[in-house]
């Protein structure tokens, strides 16, 4: 039997302590604020998913309190993308410096003047025309810096080399991880940020505040269907989360949370500045787990769940697929708890599971994520084994007993399956079988407390 049905989720209310505590002026939930955390806490939220804000993350760095100008006269190397460029009244790209990558525009920081005359960072350009619905919403435009993949080796060295990680991660994994991925975004006078939209990324993203206050309202996916979904990017009104990013302060949030940023005026006029960045351990696999059947149903990071959150189900396990049929199941059940569960006692450790991540028949290290990891092994092998069982440890005990992966396992399978049986469908345009097919897992949501055997294409 299920301890819960394969679909549940819980609420909002009962998964986000920011749910039942301050509210913001405009009446919205703030997030869980931490102050010199422990790395132990860090862990402890950072692993439940839920947005948090570390309210002193950038002291002590080199780069807190740099402005635009600061980066433009540093790194005048550099081209960054205008948001909304194509809003700015008379602009014309010959008059520019530019570059083309991905497909899209990209300005020199030594060098653009918007208007020909006025320097980016003392210039406000609007933001789209379609956000002036709500007071609320970002009046001007921001640029974004893609050190991470725009620069060659060399400049990169000289950006990089002045970042430096907080101190409760400061191991050589998370430190390189992080300085590998950050990107800077420039946001000149006040109200200026990005309308509402979700990321891609399959793992935790930080926004930290360099310079300058941000406001920023924040929305979790709501539940979906085939039937029933939304644009990702449609700039609308996000009312889960609102809060101050203050100056030195950081918020860190996991895949498949709408965002929208707006600066305060800066009391000073200077533009201000953030870092966006990732970190590879820990990341958010409780809310991953509470909530994956939404997550899986995201035009942003349904991939995810097949391309980047499998292995902490399956225990990086090979030979496992996902199956429409108990018996499957159980099985894959079996095998886990066979060659993980060294000891039988039906409880698989961090310490067992650690061993098994550095055999050579587990999956570990043969499918990460960022190639560079492999320089630290066996803190990935420790870390990943660490996040592994929290994924379906459901009493705080750091252990997995046979139910709670049992439990994992269905959920997994379940949703995996309705994933591919539901773009079958799709496909094929068959709107009676995709109805048939989302009728036939009602009951997955709210009332099976057995594996089910979920109805096929």
């Amino acid at each position: 039997t299920l301890t819960k049905p394969p679909l549940w989720e819980p609420t909002l209310e009962e998964y986000f302590p920011g749910q039942r505590g301050e509210r913001d002026e405009t009446g919205l939930p703030k997030p869980v604020v931490l102050t010199k955390p422990t790395r132990e806490e860090f862990l402890f939220h950072a692993r439940r998913g839920y947005p948090i804000i570390v309210s002193d993350w950038a002291d002590g760095m080199t780069y807190a309190g740099w402005t635009c100008k600061d980066f433009a006269e540093k790194f005048p190397f550099g081209y960054m993308k205008a948001e909304y460029i194509h809003d700015l009244p008379g602009f014309d790209r010959k008059k520019h410096d530019t570059k083309v990558i991905d497909g899209e525009l990209r300005f020199k920081l030594g060098s653009f003047k918007p208007d020909g005359k006025t320097w980016w960072h003392n210039y406000s350009r609007p933001a789209s025309k379609k956000y002036a619905d709500d007071p609320l919403k970002p009046k001007r435009g921001p640029y974004v810096w893609h050190v991470k993949d725009e620069l060659s080796a060399k400049e990169k060295r000289i950006v990089q080399q002045r970042f430096e990680a907080p101190a409760f991660l400061q191991d050589p994994l998370n430190k390189a991880k992080m300085n590998r991925s950050f990107e800077v975004w420039f946001s000149p006078g006040g109200h200026c940020g990005a309308g509402a939209h979700a990321d891609g990324y399959c793992e935790s993203v930080v926004s930290l505040q360099l310079r300058g206050d941000k406001r920023w309202r924040k929305m979790m996916l709501p539940k979906m269907s085939f039937l029933d979904s939304f644009d990702e990017f449609d700039g609308g009104v996000y009312t889960t989360l609102g809060f101050l990013n203050q100056e030195k302060a950081a918020v860190i949030w996991p895949p498949g949370y709408l965002h929208e940023t707006s600066t305060l005026p800066p009391a000073d006029g200077e533009c201000g500045s953030a870092l966006t960045l990732q970190y590879a351990f820990p990341q958010p696999v409780q809310f991953l787990r509470a909530f994956l059947p939404r997550l899986s149903l995201s035009a942003e990071v349904g991939q995810c769940v097949a391309m980047a959150w499998s292995g902490y189900v399956t225990f990086e396990v090979g030979g496992i697929s996902p199956s429409s049929k108990s018996k499957k199941m159980e099985e894959q059940l079996q095998k886990i708890m066979q060659l993980v569960d060294t000891d039988a006692d039906g409880e698989i450790t961090v310490q067992e599971t650690v061993a098994w991540f550095g055999h050579r028949d587990s999956l570990a290290l043969k499918r990460l994520p960022d190639p560079e990891f492999m320089k630290h092994k066996e803190l990935v092998i420790s870390f990943k084994a660490e996040d592994t069982v929290a994924y379906h440890d459901m009493n705080d005990d750091m252990k997995v007993s046979r139910q709670e992966l049992w439990d994992s396992l269905v959920q997994w399978n379940v949703v995996r399956v309705r994933v591919t049986e539901g773009l079958k469908f799709l496909n094929q345009a068959d709107r009676q079988g995709l109805e048939a097919l989302e009728r036939s897992l009602d009951y997955l949501a709210q009332g099976a407390h057995r594996a089910p055997e979920v109805r096929q294409a």
